[in-house]
Protein backbone atom coordinates (compact mmCIF):
# COMPACT_ATOMS: atom_id res chain seq x y z
CA UNK A 1 0.00 0.00 0.00
CA UNK A 2 1.54 3.20 -0.96
CA UNK A 3 1.63 6.34 1.53
CA UNK A 4 0.39 9.76 0.15
CA UNK A 5 2.99 11.70 -0.87
CA UNK A 6 2.55 14.45 1.65
CA UNK A 7 3.13 11.78 4.52
CA UNK A 8 6.38 10.79 2.86
CA UNK A 9 7.43 14.36 2.69
CA UNK A 10 6.82 15.00 6.53
CA UNK A 11 9.15 12.03 7.54
CA UNK A 12 12.11 12.82 5.83
CA UNK A 13 12.32 16.27 6.72
CA UNK A 14 11.32 15.07 10.50
CA UNK A 15 14.58 12.89 9.81
CA UNK A 16 16.68 15.50 8.63
CA UNK A 17 16.11 17.74 11.58
CA UNK A 18 16.84 14.94 13.98
CA UNK A 19 20.35 13.96 12.00
CA UNK A 20 21.41 18.38 12.29
CA UNK A 21 20.08 18.45 16.03
CA UNK A 22 21.82 15.55 16.85
CA UNK A 23 25.57 16.60 14.88
CA UNK A 24 24.79 20.41 17.03
CA UNK A 25 24.93 18.71 20.47
CA UNK A 26 27.41 16.74 19.37
CA UNK A 27 29.81 19.40 18.10
CA UNK A 28 28.93 21.56 20.70
CA UNK A 29 30.31 19.23 23.65
CA UNK A 30 33.60 19.05 21.69
CA UNK A 31 33.62 22.51 21.90
CA UNK A 32 36.11 23.88 25.35
CA UNK A 33 34.66 26.44 27.36
CA UNK A 34 35.22 29.60 26.39
CA UNK A 35 33.94 32.40 29.25
CA UNK A 36 31.91 35.07 28.50
CA UNK A 37 33.94 38.07 27.08
CA UNK A 38 34.10 41.26 29.47
CA UNK A 39 31.48 43.78 29.92
CA UNK A 40 32.08 47.22 28.05
CA UNK A 41 32.17 50.80 29.46
CA UNK A 42 30.31 52.93 27.28
CA UNK A 43 32.71 54.71 24.68
CA UNK A 44 32.05 57.86 26.00
CA UNK A 45 33.45 57.13 29.45
CA UNK A 46 37.15 57.40 29.58
CA UNK A 47 39.01 54.42 31.66
CA UNK A 48 40.86 55.35 34.52
CA UNK A 49 44.64 53.70 34.76
CA UNK A 50 47.47 53.40 36.82
CA UNK A 51 48.08 52.78 40.62
CA UNK A 52 44.84 53.38 42.73
CA UNK A 53 45.41 56.13 46.06
CA UNK A 54 41.74 56.85 46.65
CA UNK A 55 38.25 56.50 46.27
CA UNK A 56 35.13 58.18 47.67
CA UNK A 57 31.11 57.30 47.55
CA UNK A 58 29.02 60.56 47.84
CA UNK A 59 24.76 60.17 48.80
CA UNK A 60 22.67 61.66 46.98
CA UNK A 61 18.48 61.74 48.05
CA UNK A 62 15.23 63.12 47.98
CA UNK A 63 12.47 63.04 50.46
CA UNK A 64 8.82 64.27 49.84
CA UNK A 65 6.47 63.89 52.94
CA UNK A 66 3.41 65.50 54.40
CA UNK A 67 3.91 68.24 57.28
CA UNK A 68 0.52 69.20 59.11
CA UNK A 69 -0.93 69.19 55.17
CA UNK A 70 1.92 71.10 53.23
CA UNK A 71 4.10 69.57 51.26
CA UNK A 72 7.99 69.23 52.16
CA UNK A 73 10.79 68.41 50.19
CA UNK A 74 14.41 67.31 52.00
CA UNK A 75 17.03 66.59 49.51
CA UNK A 76 20.69 65.91 49.88
CA UNK A 77 23.10 65.70 47.23
CA UNK A 78 26.94 64.94 47.20
CA UNK A 79 29.24 66.76 44.64
CA UNK A 80 33.09 66.90 44.14
CA UNK A 81 35.37 70.10 43.19
CA UNK A 82 39.04 70.72 41.93
CA UNK A 83 40.41 73.80 43.56
CA UNK A 84 43.39 74.98 43.62
CA UNK A 85 44.84 77.12 46.80
CA UNK A 86 48.63 78.60 47.09
CA UNK A 87 50.79 78.23 49.85
CA UNK A 88 54.67 79.99 49.79
CA UNK A 89 53.60 80.15 45.71
CA UNK A 90 53.24 76.90 45.49
CA UNK A 91 49.91 75.62 43.45
CA UNK A 92 48.46 72.74 45.93
CA UNK A 93 45.81 70.68 44.15
CA UNK A 94 42.52 70.21 46.43
CA UNK A 95 39.73 67.90 46.06
CA UNK A 96 36.91 69.38 47.99
CA UNK A 97 33.73 67.10 48.62
CA UNK A 98 30.63 69.04 49.08
CA UNK A 99 27.17 67.37 50.52
CA UNK A 100 24.41 70.34 50.30
CA UNK A 101 21.09 69.48 52.49
CA UNK A 102 18.11 71.27 51.51
CA UNK A 103 14.87 71.37 53.69
CA UNK A 104 11.51 73.57 52.62
CA UNK A 105 8.32 73.12 51.81
CA UNK A 106 7.43 73.13 48.05
CA UNK A 107 5.54 76.67 48.00
CA UNK A 108 8.62 78.33 49.26
CA UNK A 109 12.33 79.08 48.96
CA UNK A 110 14.86 77.95 51.31
CA UNK A 111 17.86 79.67 52.36
CA UNK A 112 19.09 78.19 54.93
CA UNK A 113 21.25 75.36 53.48
CA UNK A 114 23.42 73.28 55.44
CA UNK A 115 26.94 72.92 53.30
CA UNK A 116 29.40 69.99 55.04
CA UNK A 117 33.25 70.29 53.15
CA UNK A 118 35.33 67.82 53.68
CA UNK A 119 38.59 68.77 51.95
CA UNK A 120 42.20 67.06 51.04
CA UNK A 121 45.44 68.21 48.75
CA UNK A 122 46.15 65.65 46.11
CA UNK A 123 48.97 63.02 46.75
CA UNK A 124 52.55 64.60 45.94
CA UNK A 125 51.40 68.22 47.43
CA UNK A 126 52.01 69.63 50.42
CA UNK A 127 49.70 67.87 53.12
CA UNK A 128 45.78 70.25 53.64
CA UNK A 129 43.20 68.47 55.35
CA UNK A 130 40.15 70.01 56.61
CA UNK A 131 36.42 69.92 57.80
CA UNK A 132 33.92 72.34 57.89
CA UNK A 133 30.23 73.17 58.40
CA UNK A 134 28.15 76.24 57.39
CA UNK A 135 24.78 77.77 56.85
CA UNK A 136 24.07 79.76 54.39
CA UNK A 137 22.47 79.75 50.79
CA UNK A 138 25.34 80.21 47.95
CA UNK A 139 28.51 78.43 48.48
CA UNK A 140 31.59 79.62 45.97
CA UNK A 141 35.08 78.15 45.95
CA UNK A 142 37.30 81.30 44.84
CA UNK A 143 40.48 80.08 44.03
CA UNK A 144 42.08 83.44 43.01
CA UNK A 145 41.69 84.40 46.98
CA UNK A 146 41.87 81.25 48.72
CA UNK A 147 39.01 81.70 50.54
CA UNK A 148 35.68 79.59 50.54
CA UNK A 149 32.41 82.81 49.96
CA UNK A 150 29.13 81.25 51.95
CA UNK A 151 26.40 83.85 51.49
CA UNK A 152 23.28 83.62 54.04
CA UNK A 153 21.09 85.67 52.39
CA UNK A 154 18.47 87.54 54.55
CA UNK A 155 14.48 88.42 54.05
CA UNK A 156 13.07 91.48 53.14
CA UNK A 157 13.50 92.58 56.63
CA UNK A 158 17.30 91.11 57.21
CA UNK A 159 20.62 91.80 55.85
CA UNK A 160 22.78 89.22 54.54
CA UNK A 161 25.53 87.54 56.06
CA UNK A 162 28.90 87.08 54.71
CA UNK A 163 31.12 84.17 55.35
CA UNK A 164 34.83 83.69 54.38
CA UNK A 165 37.00 80.68 54.85
CA UNK A 166 40.43 80.19 54.72
CA UNK A 167 40.92 76.98 51.91
CA UNK A 168 44.34 76.67 53.44
CA UNK A 169 42.70 75.50 57.15
CA UNK A 170 39.05 75.55 56.74
CA UNK A 171 38.92 77.92 59.41
CA UNK A 172 36.38 81.01 59.48
CA UNK A 173 38.32 84.09 58.66
CA UNK A 174 35.88 87.01 58.19
CA UNK A 175 32.30 88.21 58.49
CA UNK A 176 30.06 90.79 57.37
CA UNK A 177 26.80 92.18 56.18
CA UNK A 178 25.67 92.90 53.33
CA UNK A 179 28.76 93.44 51.11
CA UNK A 180 32.58 93.47 52.67
CA UNK A 181 35.29 95.99 50.94
CA UNK A 182 38.63 94.86 49.40
CA UNK A 183 42.38 95.49 49.59
CA UNK A 184 44.41 94.19 46.98
CA UNK A 185 48.41 93.83 46.69
CA UNK A 186 49.62 94.02 43.08
CA UNK A 187 51.06 90.51 42.17
CA UNK A 188 50.07 88.72 45.50
CA UNK A 189 46.99 86.49 45.90
CA UNK A 190 46.70 88.07 49.60
CA UNK A 191 44.14 90.24 50.51
CA UNK A 192 42.58 92.36 53.37
CA UNK A 193 38.90 91.94 53.79
CA UNK A 194 37.05 94.80 55.99
CA UNK A 195 33.10 94.63 56.67
CA UNK A 196 30.24 95.37 58.95
CA UNK A 197 28.40 93.14 61.00
CA UNK A 198 25.29 95.15 62.20
CA UNK A 199 22.28 93.84 64.28
CA UNK A 200 19.87 93.31 61.24
CA UNK A 201 21.87 90.36 60.15
CA UNK A 202 19.84 87.89 59.08
CA UNK A 203 20.27 84.93 62.32
CA UNK A 204 21.16 87.54 64.34
CA UNK A 205 25.07 86.44 65.11
CA UNK A 206 25.35 89.80 67.57
CA UNK A 207 23.27 88.37 70.02
CA UNK A 208 25.12 86.01 71.63
CA UNK A 209 27.78 88.55 72.62
CA UNK A 210 24.59 89.82 74.75
CA UNK A 211 26.42 93.86 74.82
CA UNK A 212 24.30 96.90 75.59
CA UNK A 213 24.06 99.32 73.26
CA UNK A 214 26.50 97.56 70.72
CA UNK A 215 25.79 98.78 67.02
CA UNK A 216 27.61 96.55 65.11
CA UNK A 217 31.65 94.84 64.90
CA UNK A 218 33.99 96.04 62.10
CA UNK A 219 36.52 92.76 60.49
CA UNK A 220 39.68 93.16 59.20
CA UNK A 221 40.82 89.87 58.05
CA UNK A 222 43.48 88.64 55.73
CA UNK A 223 42.71 85.34 53.33
CA UNK A 224 44.63 83.14 56.13
CA UNK A 225 43.62 84.98 59.74
CA UNK A 226 41.72 87.62 61.25
CA UNK A 227 43.62 90.44 62.05
CA UNK A 228 41.45 92.61 63.79
CA UNK A 229 37.74 92.88 65.43
CA UNK A 230 36.23 96.38 66.91
CA UNK A 231 33.01 96.97 68.73
CA UNK A 232 31.09 99.91 67.94
CA UNK A 233 28.68 101.14 70.55
CA UNK A 234 25.89 104.30 70.81
CA UNK A 235 25.74 106.16 73.83
CA UNK A 236 23.23 107.60 74.97
CA UNK A 237 21.86 110.84 72.96
CA UNK A 238 19.08 112.65 71.80
CA UNK A 239 20.11 110.94 68.36
CA UNK A 240 20.69 107.56 69.22
CA UNK A 241 17.21 106.24 68.63
CA UNK A 242 17.16 107.79 65.19
CA UNK A 243 20.58 105.72 64.36
CA UNK A 244 19.89 102.63 61.92
CA UNK A 245 20.58 99.21 63.29
CA UNK A 246 21.46 98.08 59.88
CA UNK A 247 25.06 98.31 58.20
CA UNK A 248 26.12 102.01 57.37
CA UNK A 249 27.21 102.95 54.10
CA UNK A 250 31.28 102.04 53.50
CA UNK A 251 34.05 103.04 51.83
CA UNK A 252 38.09 102.72 51.45
CA UNK A 253 39.58 106.42 51.51
CA UNK A 254 43.50 106.59 50.22
CA UNK A 255 45.37 109.11 52.10
CA UNK A 256 47.75 109.67 48.98
CA UNK A 257 48.18 108.94 45.25
CA UNK A 258 50.08 105.53 45.72
CA UNK A 259 46.69 103.75 46.44
CA UNK A 260 43.36 103.73 43.53
CA UNK A 261 39.97 102.89 44.81
CA UNK A 262 37.86 100.65 42.63
CA UNK A 263 34.37 99.36 42.60
CA UNK A 264 32.84 102.66 43.86
CA UNK A 265 35.18 102.63 46.92
CA UNK A 266 34.45 99.12 48.46
CA UNK A 267 37.92 98.39 46.73
CA UNK A 268 41.58 99.62 47.08
CA UNK A 269 44.76 98.27 44.95
CA UNK A 270 48.10 99.78 47.22
CA UNK A 271 50.30 100.24 44.34
CA UNK A 272 53.66 100.79 46.03
CA UNK A 273 53.38 97.19 47.53
CA UNK A 274 53.91 94.11 46.27
CA UNK A 275 54.51 90.56 46.44
CA UNK A 276 57.05 90.95 49.05
CA UNK A 277 55.31 93.16 51.13
CA UNK A 278 55.78 94.11 54.57
CA UNK A 279 53.14 95.73 57.03
CA UNK A 280 54.41 98.05 56.86
CA UNK A 281 53.18 98.62 53.30
CA UNK A 282 49.31 97.99 54.30
CA UNK A 283 48.18 101.38 55.36
CA UNK A 284 47.89 104.70 54.00
CA UNK A 285 44.43 104.65 53.35
CA UNK A 286 40.96 104.48 55.86
CA UNK A 287 38.13 102.86 56.98
CA UNK A 288 34.96 105.28 56.28
CA UNK A 289 31.62 104.59 57.97
CA UNK A 290 28.99 107.00 57.37
CA UNK A 291 25.48 106.98 59.30
CA UNK A 292 22.71 109.15 58.57
CA UNK A 293 20.14 109.99 60.77
CA UNK A 294 16.49 110.64 61.12
CA UNK A 295 14.34 112.50 58.32
CA UNK A 296 17.01 114.95 57.66
CA UNK A 297 20.00 112.42 56.43
CA UNK A 298 22.26 114.47 58.87
CA UNK A 299 25.05 113.05 58.34
CA UNK A 300 27.89 111.49 61.33
CA UNK A 301 30.77 109.75 59.82
CA UNK A 302 33.24 107.23 61.75
CA UNK A 303 36.92 107.45 59.66
CA UNK A 304 39.29 104.26 61.18
CA UNK A 305 42.99 105.08 59.78
CA UNK A 306 44.80 101.57 59.02
CA UNK A 307 48.58 101.79 60.04
CA UNK A 308 50.79 98.67 59.90
CA UNK A 309 48.37 96.29 58.56
CA UNK A 310 45.63 97.32 61.79
CA UNK A 311 43.08 99.63 61.85
CA UNK A 312 44.09 102.41 64.53
CA UNK A 313 40.94 102.99 66.57
CA UNK A 314 42.73 105.16 68.96
CA UNK A 315 43.36 107.69 66.32
CA UNK A 316 39.58 107.49 64.65
CA UNK A 317 37.38 110.44 64.00
CA UNK A 318 33.99 110.49 65.17
CA UNK A 319 31.34 112.12 67.15
CA UNK A 320 32.07 110.62 70.79
CA UNK A 321 29.02 112.02 71.78
CA UNK A 322 27.24 109.30 69.76
CA UNK A 323 29.79 106.89 69.32
CA UNK A 324 32.23 104.39 71.17
CA UNK A 325 34.89 102.71 69.43
CA UNK A 326 36.86 100.01 70.99
CA UNK A 327 38.54 96.18 70.24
Amino acid sequence: MHQPALFTFIKKYYASAFVIFFLTVILTGCKPNTPSPPAQEPANIPSAKGEHLFADTGLSYVKVFDNNGRVCIQQTSTGYEMAEVYADDKKIPLLIRITKTDLCFADSVNRNKVYQLTANSLPGSKNISWQLKALGTHLTLNDKTNTLLVVHEGDGTEEDLIMRYSMLTGEEVFRCSYNDMKVSIPNSRDRRFIGFLSRETVTNPLKSLNEENLLGLIYYSSNFKRIATLKLKLKRSSVANRISARCPEMVLAPADNNSVTIEDGKGIILMKSGKNYTSKDIGNFSIKFTYYIGDDNEESSITIPVVNDKPDWKNATYDRDIFELSE
